[in-house]
């Protein structure tokens, strides 16, 4: 039996703690319900935060900039710099910007001025004068430059390398801006001294002075110097490890460029035929040869091609050594990726004016102190400013930069023709991660120390690999070109003739005439791919003397 009482208390016991579990149970399900809410709006309020910090902000600083006053960068000496605040807001996104070619120089003498007349080609500033003539005109300042507002988010890399040129103590280049009734008055003394002929190439006195280099006399004689001669030895040298350094029984010594692949050997050696086609002397002698152990050239050196893993029957290209070489850097006039060599930069460059402002306005107030003393004060006109200018030739430290650019003129020429990646398009390409890289020796470039001769190295990336890759390259190939205007006319003529004739097959005409047999039977002609795209950059660069022609030529 049990007591009828102790179940009555247990059962009450039970009601009261389910009441309580209950009741707790309500206030954590408010609490949860709470802290819900709670985050909610914290989560609401940061986002209108940022909204409000993203979105209005910028818009109300915008929109005081604008009731200030719109920015135009066109030279005028009034104009407000960037807001602070939009510079710490504006991160413009890496790409490759739009330079300003001679095409937009054109437009902007012949219409309206539109996104480049930052950039023209001569500043619209007066130094000095009265009325409407117009003495000199310096380009514009670097350092402001910096400082205003550019149009396009891609400036921003401009800036930087403007930043850059002027960290290296280069100072911006003052310029000359002449008139239209003068061009044809300096024009004939720049013909009387020789440097620049017909507005767009080098004068006589300029490719007189031009080192000889290596003619194709010589490498005739270094081709038939390779069927008769003996390899003694190969030693580690000559760039990457698979190519060596060839020593003869004479002495001679020579580079080898060994590679797996056929198309670079074929690109290292129908960049040179293309080098003699066009009667360039920068590029040494090469020639074709066959690792054969048993051939007379190689068999002084078999254990020397085992031990550089060359295989039997692979073609290499053997070019000959050339001594007292040093790094070539990239001139002046071709760093800054906005500035351009014409008939009036080489004017410059001739009669100082590439000098420091500082300088330029005391030669200017040299030039000017004569006639502000003499008895007639009269109003200076075009003809008459350009008489006081000296018309000596220009000095030997003058003539050795001019040497140097026509040189780097067909430099430009050749490396577009072939598509030359292991060049200067590094250092372009390069640009986006190291802003100083201007400044730094140019690529597969050297220079000879005793003559002053620029010597075109390994151009394995001719032709084939580098046109593989113009969808990627093709804007850092162009810009150089699209900023040059002064040529040699040897070169001109030379690609005049390859228009008009058969390029493809005086290529492989010359290859014919210059390998053998079993070197034939290893390694293929020029692609007709590679011939077609030949012949398109051809035009192009034809296109581009053209207008040179039209835009800075005698009239």
């Amino acid at each position: 039996m049990f007591d009828v009482r102790t179940v009555e208390a247990g059962a009450c016991c039970e009601q009261e703690r389910d009441s309580a579990d209950g009741a707790m149970s309500m206030t954590a399900r408010r609490r949860r319900a709470f802290q819900r809410q709670a985050c909610l709006l914290s989560v609401l309020a940061a986002f209108s935060l940022g909204l409000a910090l993203g979105v209005f902000v910028p818009l109300i600083g915008i929109s005081q900039a604008a009731s200030k006053g719109s920015i135009v960068v066109d030279g005028s000496p009034e104009q407000e710099p960037q807001q602070p605040a939009l510079q710490a807001l504006h991160h413009p996104a890496h790409q490759m910007p739009h330079f300003p070619t001679i095409d937009d120089i054109r437009s902007a003498d012949d219409g309206p001025r539109g996104r480049y007349a930052s950039v023209s080609f001569i500043a619209e500033e007066k130094l000095t004068g009265e009325g409407e003539d117009v003495l000199f005109q310096p380009k514009l300042d670097v350092d402001g430059f910096v400082e205003r507002k550019l149009p396009s988010p891609a400036a921003s890399i401009v800036q930087q390398m403007l930043a850059g040129s002027s960290k290296m103590a280069q100072a911006a280049v003052p310029e000359r801006r002449e008139s239209r009734a003068s061009k044809f008055d300096d024009a004939e003394r720049e013909d009387g001294e020789g440097v620049i002929r017909d507005g767009i190439y080098w004068g006589p006195s300029v490719e007189r002075a031009l080192p000889d280099g290596f003619d194709q006399r010589q490498s005739e004689s270094w081709a038939r110097y390779l069927h008769e001669a003996e390899v003694e030895r190969l030693e580690i040298g000559c760039g990457r490890m698979q190519n060596r350094l060839l020593v003869f029984r004479d002495g001679t010594r020579a580079c080898a460029r060994y590679r797996q692949n056929t198309d670079q050997i074929q690109g290292e050696l129908f960049s040179f035929y293309l080098g003699q086609l066009l009667n360039l002397t920068n590029l040494a002698p090469s020639a074709a040869s066959i690792i054969d152990p048993e051939a007379r050239l190689w068999a002084a050196a078999t254990e020397e091609l085992a031990g550089a893993q060359w295989k039997p029957t692979k073609p290499v290209v053997i070019t000959k050594w050339i001594g007292n070489l040093e790094p070539a850097g990239i001139p002046l006039p071709f760093r800054p990726l906005e500035r351009h060599l014409n008939r009036f930069d080489v004017r410059n460059i001739t009669e100082g004016l590439d000098r420091p402002r500082d300088g330029v306005r005391r030669l200017l107030l040299d030039r000017l102190g004569p006639a502000r003393d003499g008895p007639a004060a009269t109003p200076a006109t075009p003809s008459s400013s350009t008489s006081t200018l000296p018309s000596q030739p220009p000095t030997p430290e003058v003539l050795e930069r001019l040497v140097e650019l026509a040189q780097w003129s067909d430099l430009i020429v050749f490396d577009y023709l072939i598509a030359n990646l292991d060049r200067v398009v590094n250092n372009l390409y390069n640009f986006q991660w190291n802003a100083d890289i201007m400044a730094a020796p140019a690529h597969n470039l050297a220079r000879q120390t005793d003559s002053s001769l620029l010597v075109f190295l390994d151009n394995e990336s001719g032709l084939l690999h580098g046109y593989r890759l113009l969808k990627k390259y093709e804007a850092y190939h162009g810009l150089l070109l699209d900023n040059l205007c002064v040529f040699r006319r040897s070169t001109v003529r030379a690609l005049e003739a390859l228009r008009d004739a058969s390029v493809g097959q005086r290529l492989n005409a010359l290859f014919e005439r210059t390998t053998t047999a079993q070197i034939r039977d290893v390694l293929p002609p020029l692609p007709e791919k590679s011939v077609k795209i030949l012949v398109d950059r051809i035009d192009r660069v034809l296109g581009q003397v053209q207008k040179c022609r039209e835009t800075f030529a005698d009239r």
